[in-house]
């Protein structure tokens, strides 16, 4: 995940909610209720050719504790994945040191913002 390349706010999955409700009430004119209930989960693609990787269900949603974070937690097989292909535990070991790196930068990227 490249630091310089920002996630979707909240408004804009907002945005993208609101226009997919209208499509399942509207144009496949079934009821919002069947919206609510359909399954959310996410698709990991290839940068490199878009192709996908995996599909990972949602297990939590979090925020941080300043309210400045959302996150949607999903879990991988890591465990699995080790098993069949050994050299997968250090990409995922240096993929967690990148994601922490990550964290520290946006907590005084906040911070710094939050008190200018």
């Amino acid at each position: 995940m490249k630091t310089n390349e920002p996630t979707l706010t909240t408004g804009q999955i907002a945005t993208c909610w609101n226009d997919f409700e209208k499509i399942v009430t509207k144009e496949l004119e079934k009821d919002s209720k069947d919206f609510f209930n359909i399954p959310v989960s996410i698709i990991v693609k290839r940068r490199s050719n878009n192709q996908p990787v995996d599909h990972l269900t949602i297990e939590n949603i979090a925020m941080n504790k300043i309210g400045t974070e959302i996150w949607l937690e999903c879990y991988v097989e890591d465990e699995q994945m080790i098993e069949k292909e050994p050299k997968v535990e250090k990409h995922l070991d240096e993929s967690q040191s990148k994601f922490e790196k990550l964290g520290v930068q946006l907590r005084e990227k906040n911070y710094k913002k939050n008190n200018e």
